[in-house]
């Protein structure tokens, strides 16, 4: 692969996952492409004017969404002696971050779940045949079961990576 192909890719790449990060973690379509840039950086990160060329846009949308991406906890930057620049980088604790936010809405749903079957286990008790209706709470169980494996997993996978994140690992 050349270096133009590969540019090529990368281009495609920051498009999919600016696509994704769009409707996953509900980031303005230039905050989604910055930080799929970022992400795919594999220097110690890249200047403000990298950035601008790199995604064609204005000066002050890359400012505000560069703002906006450090309020969420998503980049962060740093300077070099002697360079007056910053260079903007994925912060180590996004995913962190981004690993409690999941965690969070699954604790959401799996407790919207239960409020779920506790109003179905009153309704049932009206209702003359619940064998019926009695099927429906089997979805909710089960799902809830599902939830609270996902919670678990996500919880194990924060743990593992706070662990690789200390100095010295």
């Amino acid at each position: 692969m050349n270096k133009e192909e590969l540019s090529k890719e990368k281009a495609d790449l920051i498009e999919e996952m600016g696509v994704y990060f769009e409707s996953c973690d509900t980031l303005s379509p230039l905050s989604s492409r910055i930080f799929a840039l970022l992400a795919l950086t594999m220097e110690k990160g890249i200047t403000f004017e990298e950035i601008q060329e790199a995604l064609d846009a204005s000066k002050s949308s890359i400012s505000t969404n560069l703002q906006i991406l450090q309020s969420k906890g998503r980049i962060t930057y740093c300077t070099k002696p002697g360079d007056r620049k910053r260079y903007f980088r994925i912060d180590d604790k996004q995913i962190i971050n981004r690993l409690d936010d999941k965690i969070e809405t699954w604790k959401q749903e799996r407790n919207l779940h239960m409020k779920i079957i506790n109003y179905k286990e009153h309704a049932i008790k009206l209702i003359e045949n619940p064998d019926k209706e009695s099927i429906k709470l089997i979805y909710n169980q089960h799902y809830i079961t599902f939830i609270e494996a996902m919670i678990e997993n996500l919880e194990t996978l924060k743990t593992n990576l706070n662990n690789s994140l200390k100095p010295n690992n």
